[in-house]
């Protein structure tokens, strides 16, 4: 397992939380999951091979496994991925293969090649014009009818003790509406579901320094016509 840390940038966009993985509990740093999210996941068909995107130390990535034919689970942190791999059961590790590249530039898979896409956590961090870029390459390594699972944060709000708001470099602050729309934008060739829901106020702890985090999300379903 690789404990090295990866070290966040992010003038060059990499979101990562400078942790060695190694050290932190074996449930995911970001907890169990969020209830729609976990409830989605097991009553949504999921078949065939899927990309777990951003997959970080695994926080669904088991609920995955549990159903699809295959999981590829990749991240641009090495030492997240070790944790993922290291806490999935034998009887699944068959299924499971591991990728490490950034999001932000052309994913290393053929075109086609994967009957869905997951990917929470990550994609409201990106500034819009690298948001489209992924979403773009998303679209190309899914087949058709294939399906796209995302979530996406809005209205965030990240308090410091000292009750000042912490924000993430170059970030889009979305509200709700503006993320919806946006997102139907940039799915407009897929059937797209959308449901709204929030994240009740949580101590973060990361890079040594803690916040209190809450927000309102949009878990979207989309399907490639």
């Amino acid at each position: 397992m690789t404990t090295k840390p990866r070290e966040p940038d992010e003038e060059s966009h990499i979101y990562t939380e400078g942790l060695d993985y190694s050290q932190t509990e074996k449930i995911s740093i970001w907890g169990t999951g969020d209830k729609d999210t976990l409830e989605l996941l097991s009553d949504i068909e999921i078949r065939g091979k899927w990309l777990n995107l951003a997959a970080g130390d695994g926080r669904y990535n088991l609920n995955l496994l549990e159903k699809a034919d295959s999981v590829v689970a990749s991240d641009i942190d090495e030492s997240a991925l070790g944790k993922l791999k290291q806490n999935t059961p034998n009887n699944l590790r068959e299924k499971l293969q591991t990728e490490v590249y950034d999001i932000t530039k052309p994913f290393p898979f053929a075109d086609g090649s994967f009957d869905g896409v997951f990917c929470t956590g990550t994609l409201h961090l990106f500034p819009t014009e690298i948001l489209r870029q992924i979403i773009s390459e998303i679209d190309r390594i899914l087949g058709t009818n294939g399906k796209l699972i995302i979530d996406f944060a809005t209205d965030i709000k990240r308090i410091l003790p000292d009750g000042k708001l912490y924000i993430r470099k170059s970030e889009p602050q979305y509200s709700l509406d503006e993320a919806a729309k946006f997102l139907r934008e940039l799915l407009h060739n897929y059937q797209i579901q959308i449901i709204e829901s929030e994240v009740p106020e949580e101590e973060i702890e990361t890079r040594g320094f803690v916040y209190r985090f809450s927000c309102k999300f949009i878990l979207l379903i989309a399907d490639k016509k």
